[in-house]
């Protein structure tokens, strides 16, 4: 914004141009600014992943987000660690099933103004997946890591014209990871189809997931 102000002095006519510098943001941001005198660290944290996750500072739970949800923080400069850790899906009995994210841990030291938690955790990638069914065979839906199977879901087949779905958790995307619908309905056994970490890298960015739809019983 440039203001320009008119004087008359002794006859000469003297413009003065004053450059005013403007800084815009919202509210939130600007909360979370913390000066060298500071008390506190402040940091914007986002979770971009589907899964809910749950913040806490030297193991004390300070925030849960929900995916796309984001919330300023002022934590102690005291303060040592932040963790975060990630929901599971639960199974047809309501136990939540381990994916292959864990306890996360940062140090508050190295958090700049924006903590964005992603499908890219210490250069390694993880995906999820959304499966339908389009079938009427109930499979059981496994992850293969190039040496063992995750037993993640189990996927219904059809209902009326209503597709079978499951959903699945965080796993490490490696050059042999293979998510596979298990013609066993419950136990991932016996033959199987599979999607091969070509199509799993399809992944929507920062949050990791895949859709994959069964058009076959295996």
């Amino acid at each position: 914004m440039i203001t320009s102000v008119s004087l008359s002095r002794s006859g000469t006519h003297i413009v003065a141009a004053i450059l005013v510098a403007l800084v815009s943001g919202c509210a939130s941001d600007q909360s979370t600014a913390s000066g060298p005198g500071d008390s506190a660290v402040r940091f914007i944290v986002a979770n971009q992943l589907l899964a809910p996750v749950t913040i806490a500072i030297d193991d004390t739970v300070s925030l849960i987000l929900s995916n796309g949800q984001s919330s300023g923080m002022a934590v102690p400069r005291s303060a040592q660690w932040l963790t975060w850790t990630s929901a599971k899906p639960t199974d047809a009995n309501g136990t939540p099933i381990p994916d292959d994210i864990g306890k996360v841990r940062i140090r508050v030291s190295g958090i700049s103004s924006l903590l964005e938690i992603t499908n890219v955790i210490a250069d390694t990638t993880y995906v999820t997946a959304d499966l339908f069914n389009r079938t009427n065979a109930q499979v059981s839906i496994g992850v293969y890591d190039g040496s063992a199977v995750s037993c993640a879901s189990v996927l219904r087949g059809v209902s009326g014209n209503v597709s079978g779905f499951t959903k699945i958790g965080y796993y490490r995307l490696l050059p042999v990871t293979e998510i596979r619908a298990y013609r066993d309905p419950t136990q991932c056994t016996g033959p199987y189809f599979s999607w091969i970490s070509t199509q799993l890298a399809g992944f929507s960015p920062k949050s990791g997931l895949v859709t994959l739809t069964l058009n076959s019983a295996p």
